[in-house]
């Protein structure tokens, strides 16, 4: 086999094996990779109860290990303002905790019963030097999430919902800049009766707690991934020189299979490209894509253009009652639903969180309105997760000459605001600041 003959097999054979390999870590990551930190009786977890005695109230709590649980008994007392009963587990006494920020999500495995809502708060502390002392453990960021506790006990939490305790902020005077959520020199993680528990008995039996993460993040997969490829792209073509010039005096069929190779590089570059201007969750384009396909289609921006800005009624409450997998099937069926119902011109945007956009080139603002509309009534039968009931509130407004595109995407936000402060589930209408000068009396409402 000669020289040229090499090359080329070996070209082929690192192809295979990279389409492998890139297979191979993104369906391992999707249905494996999990990292697991589990903090109960098993793992011999150093865990003990706390009560608000210690801050001068009367609650009292007890611990006990049955069954392969942990039962807390507290007797809740509103001695104090603040009264509390509390799991406390220790991951560390000394300034080095454990890096929690590796992980996605906490799980809780556990049962409640009391008086009152059966809603529990979380606490993770967090060693910061600079702000943090060994010896005062009020001086460790607090970071915390409340919520209630479902029928089968067992609650997932993503580690982003938390959020740094602003008591804790305004008590220790905490600079701004210092202020951020960080989990990554853990120390203590607690899990308390929540701030409005009412007072009587209380039985929490608590089996586990498990943080949920991957050993690498999908967004480090990718761009390791997109470098292996990126290299291999700029090395196929050298070898392919080396290839080409050992072959050029006697075959040109050779050279054709080159030329095919090529294509097929510049074809996998344009793609991996294209990656960046979409919303991988929705398929919606995201901010750059819209930057994208207003600076290359210039026809985007001829009057009229008209900007609906949508937000998905009470999706905060369908990730804290249904869990962020359901709130992630929403969003999908959401893009689905609308995409649907626009036209083949219009361009669907996700803006952020549970807002989008729809830029609608060569739209008035009655014709924008009236999309609106439809959207509107139709979203509601639509066949959502979990048998939801989903509803949209809806601004829109109209781009006149010369207008910035900035300037329209405020006005329909201030729309959608109005929308959602006038009952939600509706469809408001914006007019620029020009007009609303020339008006006789102050706008109000839907023009």
């Amino acid at each position: 086999m000669d020289l040229s003959s090499r090359v080329l097999a070996y070209m082929n054979y690192a192809l295979a094996m990279l389409l492998a390999l890139t297979v191979g870590l993104l369906v391992w990551h999707h249905y494996g990779m999990e990292r697991v930190l589990e903090l109960s009786d098993r793992t011999h977890a150093h865990v003990d109860v706390v009560d608000d005695r210690i801050m001068q109230g009367a609650s009292v709590a007890t611990l006990a290990h049955e069954g392969g649980a942990m039962r807390m008994r507290c007797q809740l007392s509103h001695k104090i303002s603040w009264p509390d009963c509390k799991y406390m587990f220790f991951l560390s006494d000394t300034a080095a905790g454990i890096d929690l920020s590796q992980f996605d999500s906490v799980s809780l495995d556990l049962r409640f019963h009391g008086p009152g809502r059966p809603a529990l708060r979380v606490m993770i502390m967090n060693f910061e030097p600079g702000i943090s002392t060994i010896n005062d453990w009020m001086s460790q960021k607090i970071n915390e999430v409340s919520f209630d506790v479902p029928v089968d006990g067992v609650v997932t939490v993503p580690l982003r919902v938390f959020h740094t305790a602003t008591w804790w902020t305004e008590m220790r005077k905490i600079p701004l800049a210092h202020t951020d959520m960080r989990m990554d020199n853990a120390t203590r993680f607690e899990v308390m009766t929540d701030a409005t528990a009412e007072a009587g008995q209380y039985v929490i039996d608590l089996r586990a707690v498990r943080f949920y993460g991957k050993w690498i993040s999908q967004n480090h997969l990718l761009m390791i991934l997109v470098g292996v490829w990126i290299a291999f792209a700029v090395t196929w073509p050298v070898l392919a020189a080396v290839q080409l010039r050992a072959q050029l005096g006697s075959s040109r069929k050779r050279l054709r299979l080159l030329g095919e190779i090529n294509r097929a590089l510049h074809l996998e570059t344009r793609e991996l490209a294209g990656q960046a201007h979409t919303d991988p969750l929705t398929g919606a384009l995201n901010r750059q894509g819209l930057r994208a396909a207003l600076m290359n289609t210039s026809s985007m921006l001829i009057e009229p253009m008209s900007v609906i800005f949508v937000d998905i009624d009470y999706f905060k409450r369908i990730n804290d009652q249904h869990g962020h997998e359901v709130g992630d099937a929403v969003l999908r069926d959401f893009a689905i639903a609308v995409n649907a119902g626009i036209r083949s011109s219009d361009k669907l945007v996700r803006w952020g969180g549970e807002e989008f956009l729809i830029i609608c080139p060569s739209t008035a603002l009655e014709q924008a309105r009236a999309l609106a509309e439809k959207l509107r009534l139709a979203l509601p039968d639509h066949q959502w997760p979990a048998g939801l009931h989903v509803t949209s509130s809806f601004g829109v407004a109209a781009r006149f000459a010369d207008e910035e595109i900035g300037a329209v995407i405020k006005r329909a936000d201030s729309a959608l605001y109005r929308a959602k402060a006038n009952g939600r589930d509706r469809v408001e209408v914006a007019l620029p600041d020009l007009l609303i000068e020339q008006c006789a009396n102050p706008l109000v409402g839907v023009d």
